[in-house]
């Protein structure tokens, strides 16, 4: 019962990043477009090829899901590194003082040092933690500056305000799960494991369904 809900709860997730890229592709060749979105579409690729490597390798086998575990962790730096240059990109121009440059030099350091001192076999769950950490801290920058300067925008029809909303939601629910997963994958049932982890499945849907708005947003600018 548990493995079949796993299975569904991956297949949903599958499913809305395999849709997210395909309409991404609709602005990889626009001219148009707002330029915090050039090239954006390597996000979804790269999710749609590492999380299909893990899904159906561990369909294949429980044996190969070490494997699983060494793309996902091998993949976080790709994760971090390019949705925290985004939200960097996407802010107002001439602000991107120092100390933004400092908060993603701490937050790329600790992750090399959390991934090098553990292993990649199984799911680093600190590693995970402090990348999403670091991505939630970019977004309340990134609301900050946004709210304080009071812009003249409709955020309706805004790419990263819903690009970052879709980031800091999944990252916000993913945090406590990768903090503590440690101790849970020990204190609780297998089953209430998979519950939890299926609030993690839920995040990375709710996020690539908000890029998804993104895109469609971009698609409707670029043909005014």
């Amino acid at each position: 019962m548990s493995k079949t809900l796993i299975n569904i709860f991956d297949s949903i997730q599958l499913g809305i990043m395999l849709l997210s890229f395909i309409v991404s592709l609709k602005l990889a060749k626009s001219k148009n477009a707002p330029k915090y979105m050039d090239g954006f579409f390597l996000y979804p690729l790269v999710a749609v090829l590492v999380f299909s490597y893990s899904f159906f390798t561990t369909l294949i086998s429980k044996n190969l899901y070490q494997f699983a575990h060494i793309s996902n962790n091998i993949s976080l730096i790709f994760h971090f590194s390019f949705l925290s240059i985004f939200i960097i990109r996407a802010m107002s121009k001439g602000k991107n003082n120092i100390y933004i440059f400092l908060i993603f030099g701490i937050f790329i350091s600790l992750l090399f040092v959390l991934l090098y001192n553990g292993t990649l076999r199984k799911l680093n769950g600190p590693a995970f933690a402090t990348a999403n950490l670091g991505l939630a801290v970019f977004c309340v920058i990134y609301y900050y500056r946004l709210f304080d300067n009071l812009p003249i925008l409709n955020l309706r029809k805004e790419p990263a305000f819903w690009v970052i909303t879709g980031i800091f939601f999944c990252m916000s629910l993913n945090i406590p799960m990768f903090a503590f997963y440690n101790y849970l994958k020990i204190r609780v049932s297998s089953y209430n494991l998979i519950l939890l982890k299926s609030i993690g499945a839920f995040g990375y849907t709710l996020m690539h369904v908000f890029f998804i708005k993104a895109y469609l947003c971009s698609i409707r600018l670029q043909k005014q």
